[in-house]
């Protein structure tokens, strides 16, 4: 039982990042499960047993996608001697993610699903998964001294719609003026922040 249960996994795995190649050659719209059959080299039987169709596909495909920022974030923050490095740090993470060909998919995705509340929800929930990132890193400067106290839940939707807002920025200017941007926010963020 155990070693199908292996072999179904690595199947969903495989048509998933086959998808998620196609996607980001091709796009949203113009990717169809048959073309994900075959990449993956998958039946659309198996296809479907997995996924209930292309938008739970995707949804997925950002999901795994998200998990694995939260992974590359728990080694960079490693690095990091205090709360205020961490937040540079992470500005810089949430930036680099511009660069990933599946966000201008994402866009198209989030923006083609207007008829499917439930679609736009989960969405909303894979962006809130940043949430407890920038919770803690908060929390810990304000434990540590380096910012001043506040309602942590309430500087995360700061901290939040300030990354968030800021990644319109990526339509207008090079990825290292991105950088240098969301550099810029931390700083104006941080002299908030400060004790006195």
């Amino acid at each position: 039982m155990n070693r199908r249960r292996g072999e179904a996994e690595q199947t969903k795995t495989q048509i998933a990042r086959k998808a998620k190649d196609l996607f980001c050659l091709k796009g949203y719209a113009a990717t169809s499960m048959d073309d994900i059959c075959r990449a993956a080299e998958a039946s659309k039987g198996s296809l479907y047993y997995h996924f209930k169709n292309k938008e739970a596909l995707f949804v997925y495909i950002l999901e795994t996608q998200m998990h694995e920022w939260i992974e590359r974030w728990e080694v960079l923050s490693l690095d990091c001697g205090s709360a205020t490095e961490k937040l540079y740090k992470l500005a810089e993470h949430y930036a680099s993610d511009f660069q990933s060909p599946l966000t201008k998919v994402s866009e198209e995705f989030a923006g083609s699903q207007t008829s499917a509340p439930e679609m736009l929800e989960k969405l909303l929930e894979l962006t809130r998964m940043h949430y407890p990132i920038f919770e803690g890193v908060l929390q810990e400067g304000m434990d540590s001294g380096e910012f001043r106290k506040g309602d942590v839940q309430e500087m995360t939707l700061i901290v939040a719609g300030l990354l968030g807002g800021l990644g319109i920025s990526y339509y207008e200017v090079e990825m290292e003026k991105l950088f240098e941007l969301y550099r810029k926010a931390v700083q104006l963020l941080l002299e908030g922040l400060q004790t006195r």
